[in-house]
């Protein structure tokens, strides 16, 4: 009986590792050839303000204080658009944009820099071993930082900000002291100091910023405006707008909520609604509108302590939306 061979080869343990390898290193080429294509190197937000009210006065102000070479604080609830409005200002210079929002955990560290432990002991304490944060890049490249929630950091990490505030200048350990480049500019911002979290800034801090910008909620106008700014390949009927301003207005009012629905939270309900309504035509109902605004709102605010999200957001609907 004659055993019939086949042509086709059996690839060895070896031949499959290879070919594995070369998978592996076309899929890393691909990688970052695709990542060469996505790096941003534009600074706009997606979310558009409108230049219109407290945010055209908090824009003048900026700019005054830029070239005056003052420290502003923006200061306002969370979700009115301080960093937005920051951004957005950063955007229309065209220059570098770098920020870090802290809490208690931030550390002078995480926005000086700090040298890289495997290149010191390779090379020793020299400025390319160090490892910029993103404070001292803006300061050595003329870009804008953005301090967000200062109140929310210790004093002892505010207080990092005080030569920079002061000086224009920062104190590198083993490296020497650097001047900022003539267009760096700093802005601060921070929540009411009445807010959970927050810490009192230091009166030197204090004492070091010049120009105070009080930020609250835009009007209803103005918050239209800019949610209708931000939908415009999709068209949302007046009543559902007007529902979606009410809905993110209630918990602004509510006692239950710390921390209420912001701008984001109206665009994406409408959005959503935009979109339903224009693919099921008569079909979309106010029980669809119901459905998308809980969906949005429950991880769009933070309950006080001793309240639920879910019931919160249930009675805010249940009492906007009728029907």
């Amino acid at each position: 009986m004659l055993l019939s061979t086949s042509s086709k080869k059996v690839a060895t343990p070896k031949a499959e590792k290879t070919q594995s390898k070369n998978a592996s290193d076309s899929k890393e080429t691909s990688f970052y050839e695709k990542l060469d294509e996505l790096l941003v190197h534009d600074n706009a937000p997606d979310v558009k303000l409108v230049n219109k009210g407290q945010y055209k006065d908090a824009f003048d102000l900026l700019e005054d204080a830029e070239a005056c070479q003052l420290t502003p604080m923006l200061i306002g609830p969370p979700g009115v658009g301080k960093t937005l409005l920051a951004r957005t200002f950063a955007s229309s210079r065209g220059r570098d944009f770098e920020w870090i929002t802290m809490d208690e955990a931030t550390k002078p560290s995480h926005f000086v820099g700090a040298f890289d432990p495997g290149e010191t002991l390779k090379r020793g304490f020299v400025k390319e071993a160090f490892m910029p944060g993103a404070l001292t890049k803006m300061m050595v490249l003329g870009g804008l930082f953005l301090a967000n929630e200062l109140n929310r950091a210790t004093e002892f990490t505010q207080n990092t900000f005080l030569e920079p505030l002061e000086e224009r200048s920062i104190m590198l350990p083993r490296l020497g002291r650097v001047k900022a480049k003539d267009s760096f500019f700093l802005i601060c911002a921070a929540n009411p100091g009445d807010m959970a979290g927050t810490h009192r800034l230091s009166e030197a801090l204090r004492d070091r910023i010049k120009v105070w910008i009080n930020l609250d909620y835009p009007s209803r106008a103005v918050e239209l405006e800019i949610i209708h700014a931000n939908i415009p390949q999709c068209k949302l009927s007046k009543d559902y707008m007007d529902l979606t301003y009410e809905l993110i207005e209630a918990t602004r009012k509510s006692r239950e909520v710390e921390r209420p629905a912001s701008i984001r939270s109206g665009i994406a309900i409408a959005k959503i609604t935009a979109l339903q309504e224009n693919r099921a035509g008569a079909a979309f109902g106010i029980a669809d509108f119901k459905k998308i605004a809980k969906m949005v709102l429950v991880g769009g605010i933070k309950a006080r302590p001793g309240y639920e999200p879910e019931s919160i957001i249930a009675k805010i609907v249940s009492s906007v939306v009728k029907g």
